[in-house]
C-alpha cells in the first residue's frame, strides 16, 4: 500500500505536462544506472579506474559509466537505466551499450571519493515542496519555474513511463532529481521506499537474508541518503546512513562501497583520530581493488604524515 501511495504522490506532479529539453546536472561524469536485476550468478563490476583484474560486487542503484565494465555470470541479467532515459536489458559480460554522446545525459557519477557538498545549502525545489522527514536546519529555497519546470516535469514523465516497478521509478526519479539540487524532492522520494531501515531507533540494515538483491538491501541507497542529508548540512543524519551503507556492504563482501561510505564518514569527523582511522580504512580498500587515484586522493586529504598507502 505504502509503495502505491508514493506512485500516486509521484503522478501528482506530471499531470499537466509540456515537453522540454533534458536539463543538465552539476556532478561530474556521465553515468547510468542499475535498476534491476534477474540473478542466479554474480554480478562483479571493474571500474575504469582500477586495476584490470580488480572487480567488485555492484548492486542495484550503482552508478556506472561508459567505460565501467559489468560482468555477469551464469543466466544472470541486470536492466540498466542509460543517461538519456532509455532501458537496456544487459545479459552478457561488457560495458554498458548505452548511447556514449547522449544530447543531455540526466544521470552524473555520483562516487568520487573526495566529494563535499557546498555549503550553505541552496535547494531547488518542485513548487510546494515540503522539508524531508528529520531536516533541522535552513535552506536557501528555489522553486522552479517557467522552462526549468517544464524540463524537470517532462523529464519525470519520461521516468515514470518506463517499464520499471514502483521502487525502480521511484530511485531514477530521486537520482534525478538529485543531479538536478532538487535535495528536498530527492529525500522525500527516498525515505518513502517501503521497507527501508536505518532509521533513528535502529541505525542497521539486516543483509538480504534470501540472496534478493533489492534496491533497499543495497548499500548505494544508504550511501545517497547520507550524501543528501549531508547536501542539507544535515551531519548527524548524514553519518548515520553512511555508518549503515558502510556495514552493510561489508556484510556484502563490497569493498568499493565500503571504501565510499567510510572517507565519506571520515568527511563528517569533528576527531581527528576518528578521522584519519576511517580514511586509512577507506585508502586500504582502496589500494587492494587498484583504484590509486582514488586511495591517492583520500591520501592528500588525511596527509602523509597521518595516512599511508598499503
Amino acid at each position: 500500500m505504502r509503495n502505491l501511495t508514493l506512485l500516486a504522490c509521484i503522478l501528482i506532479l506530471v499531470t499537466a505536462l509540456a515537453p522540454a529539453a533534458a536539463q543538465g546536472g552539476d556532478r561530474s561524469d556521465p553515468a547510468h544506472l542499475i535498476v534491476s536485476m534477474q540473478s542466479d550468478g554474480e554480478v562483479r563490476i571493474n571500474r575504469m579506474d582500477w586495476d584490470v583484474n580488480a572487480f567488485a560486487p555492484v548492486f542495484p542503484g550503482a552508478a556506472v559509466r561508459g567505460s565501467d565494465y559489468v560482468d555477469l555470470s551464469g543466466r544472470t541479467a541486470v536492466l540498466i537505466l542509460c543517461n538519456d532515459l532509455t532501458l537496456l536489458d544487459q545479459r552478457g559480460s561488457e560495458v554498458p551499450r548505452c548511447d556514449p554522446y547522449a544530447y543531455s545525459p540526466v544521470f552524473y557519477y555520483p562516487d568520487d571519493p573526495d566529494w563535499e557538498p557546498a555549503l550553505p545549502p541552496t535547494v531547488v525545489t518542485l513548487p510546494g515542496s515540503a522539508a524531508p522527514p528529520e531536516f533541522t536546519g535552513s535552506a536557501n529555497r528555489n522553486e522552479l519555474t517557467g522552462g526549468e519546470l517544464d524540463s524537470v516535469l517532462a523529464n519525470t514523465e519520461t521516468i515514470l513511463g518506463l517499464d520499471l516497478d514502483t521502487t525502480g521509478h521511484a530511485f531514477a526519479l530521486a537520482m534525478y532529481y538529485y543531479g538536478q539540487g532538487m535535495t528536498f524532492d530527492a529525500i522525500t522520494i527516498l525515505t518513502a521506499l517501503p521497507d527501508l531501515e536505518c532509521s533513528d531507533r535502529r541505525p542497521t540494515v539486516d543483509p538480504p537474508g534470501n540472496g534478493v538483491l533489492t534496491l533497499v538491501k543495497s548499500p548505494v541507497v544508504y550511501l545517497r541518503l547520507g550524501e543528501l542529508y549531508q547536501s542539507l548540512g544535515q551531519d548527524d543524519v548524514a553519518g548515520r546512513y553512511y555508518r549503515c551503507g558502510a556495514d552493510l556492504a561489508s556484510a556484502l563482501g563490497d569493498p568499493a562501497d565500503e571504501a565510499l561510505a567510510l572517507a565519506r564518514q571520515a568527511n563528517l569527523q569533528a576527531d581527528p583520530v576518528t578521522a584519519i582511522d576511517l580514511y586509512q580504512s577507506a585508502i586500504n580498500r582502496y589500494a587492494a581493488l587498484g583504484a590509486l587515484d582514488a586511495a591517492n586522493l583520500l591520501l592528500e586529504i588525511c596527509g602523509s604524515r597521518n595516512c599511508t598507502l598499503p
